[in-house]
């Protein structure tokens, strides 16, 4: 998963105003007609569901949008740039770099029209009054966080067309003879870090199953391997609550929710196995932690039928999650016993008094036969506030 991308963006430069004279019988030149030029295109990125990854800007790293026409005489205005629009998952984190603020706009479905639709259409005046020669010549960092489908921010204003001689003239009233030249557009260096919208986070040491749950529970396929690090990158899965896993799990009729078209759904993230020091780069590394920043509650998965002390495998993600961001150890959180099946009963019960004890709510699993997943469910949907199941 490509989940970081550094690009460069440039607007589009204005046109350049026309110099140009009508033509008159015995005169030697007539009255001034040239046409401004037009403006050049703005640079817009938008958040879009249906994209899932950064790939597109792996390997191009420079973009630039349409510059704007020159004037032409008779007082023809050149046509403005063409937008450019980068398109970008939602849950990306838009950092930009560049000389003068950026102009924010709410999804593209709550304004009345498109700036990016055509390259006549004309530009809104605020783009032009927003931020004033000496803030543009000094560079500043914004920062921005795309989360709904069709927000979008500028960062980058194509330069204004220059005037064309006919709006032009020195102190003794004369046209001059060539026009203006246009402004160049704004470049800024963008950021892109993806950071995937997820309900319930699949957490824990490598090879404890993770996977497997998240396979059984949704449609998702990852690859399933019985050593570690089989998980290279995060994996999405959707756990249709009133769809078709829970027809067959819990015998309902696959009602559908009265308040929308779509079932009540959860979005489980399956986040690469961590082992202790991911945070100064082993194994993995905490590299796709930032996957699980936006969960609402974390299942954190251990292997009763791995040799050790579970308590201290638990204690050591805990100490990974602390060292990467201490908002990640306050969320809300369930301890899965996984792979029951291969324990004796009696040994599954002590492990799961361990962590009762010490105020952890704990579910019991068998992904493989499964066993405990209805228990599990009903436990996400009460701890994320989503609807409940009805019969």
């Amino acid at each position: 998963m490509i989940d970081y991308a550094k690009i460069t963006v440039n607007a589009g430069e204005g046109g350049n105003g026309a110099g140009s004279f009508r033509r008159i019988k015995g005169k030697r030149r007539g009255k001034a007609d040239g046409g401004d030029g037009g403006l050049g295109g703005n640079v817009y990125v938008e958040a879009t569901l249906d994209l899932n990854t950064l790939e597109s800007y792996r390997f191009v790293k420079n973009y630039k949008a349409q510059d704007g026409q020159n004037g032409s005489s008779n007082l023809r205005r050149g046509a403005n740039g063409m937008d450019l629009v980068l398109k970008v998952p939602a849950g990306t984190v838009v950092e930009v770099d560049k000389a003068g603020p950026v102009t924010t706009f709410p999804p593209a479905s709550a304004q009345s029209s498109e700036p990016s639709q055509s390259s006549q259409s004309s530009k809104p005046e605020d783009f032009r009054a927003v931020g004033s020669p000496s803030s543009r010549a000094t560079r500043s960092t914004s920062i921005f966080d795309l989360v709904a489908e069709g927000e979008r921010i500028l960062v980058a204003r194509g330069g204004d067309g220059g005037r064309g001689n006919a709006k032009l003239r020195d102190e003794f009233g004369r046209r001059p003879k060539a026009g203006e030249k246009g402004t160049t557009g704004e470049a800024c260096d963008i950021t892109l870090e993806l950071k995937l919208i997820a309900d319930v986070g699949l957490i824990g040491l490598p090879n404890a199953g993770k996977s497997t749950l998240l396979a059984v529970l949704t449609s998702a396929k990852p690859q399933i391997a019985a050593y570690p690090f089989t998980t290279l990158e995060p994996n999405l899965g959707v756990l249709g609550l009133l769809g078709d896993w829970a027809s067959r799990q819990l015998g309902k009729r696959n009602p559908k929710s009265p308040n929308t078209q779509q079932p009540t759904r959860l979005i489980l993230a399956d986040i690469p196995g961590l082992i202790k020091g991911a945070a100064q780069g082993k194994g993995l590394g905490d590299l796709f932690l930032r996957h699980i920043e936006r969960t609402k509650m974390l299942v954190h998965l251990i292997d009763v039928s791995a040799a050790g002390d579970r308590w201290q495998d638990y204690q050591t993600i805990r100490q990974e999650l602390k060292t990467y961001s201490k908002d990640l150890v306050k969320k809300k959180e369930i301890i899965v016993l996984s792979k029951a099946d291969l324990v004796e009963p009696s040994e599954v019960q002590k492990i799961r008094q361990l962590f009762s004890g010490k105020r952890k709510k704990v579910s019991v699993v068998s992904a493989l036969k499964g066993e405990g997943l209805v228990d599990l469910v009903r436990m996400l949907v009460k701890m994320t506030n989503v609807n409940e199941l009805t019969s």
